[in-house]
């Protein structure tokens, strides 16, 4: 074969492997379960709910800490601007589920995403000139809008006698 055309051939392929290399992975992962097939949530609990698109968290590992950073940046907000820095935490961790790649729901546009799921013991505490509702609403409003807070019902506290904040 013709030198020149060694060269050729081998300048398009090392473009050709540029190309392909440095394009967003758009690979779904293996195994992509339906909405409608995660486990239940408990009422009594408070959950934070995160469906992070799989092109913004490219593994399960890179959701998961979104989610927490997340998470620990918007409280920090709310300490800073409601409570006089005071930190705000939530109940302890009753279960995880996920990360896992899942379809979201049809109302959500049923577009391929990491769902994971923290629950925890319900109400927020840290802030004395804030209650719970309006500390629940100020940390919603400081999240990514993949990432959802669904606060346990207040007739579910007693009924599984943990402890509420006002």
């Amino acid at each position: 074969m013709n030198q020149s055309v060694k060269v050729l051939l081998l300048l398009i392929a090392s473009t050709a492997l540029y190309a392909c290399a440095s394009q967003p992975a758009a690979i779904q992962p293996l195994g992509m379960v339906n909405a409608a097939s995660l486990p239940p949530t408990m009422p009594g609990l408070d959950h934070y709910i995160a469906w992070i698109p799989l092109e913004q968290a490219q593994t399960a590992t890179v959701a998961e800490a979104m989610t927490h950073i997340s998470l620990n940046n918007a409280r920090a907000q709310v300490s800073h601007d409601m409570c006089d820095g005071g930190r705000v935490s939530s109940g302890m961790i009753v279960e995880k589920h996920g990360p896992v790649a899942a379809r979201t729901p049809a109302s959500m546009g049923a577009y391929p995403a990491w769902y994971y799921r923290i629950s925890q013991q319900p109400g927020l505490t840290g802030c004395r000139t804030e209650h719970s509702g309006g500390l629940y609403r100020a940390l919603q409003t400081r999240l990514p809008r993949w990432l959802s807070i669904s606060p346990a019902e207040q007739s579910d506290y007693q009924t599984l006698g943990l402890q509420t904040t006002p």
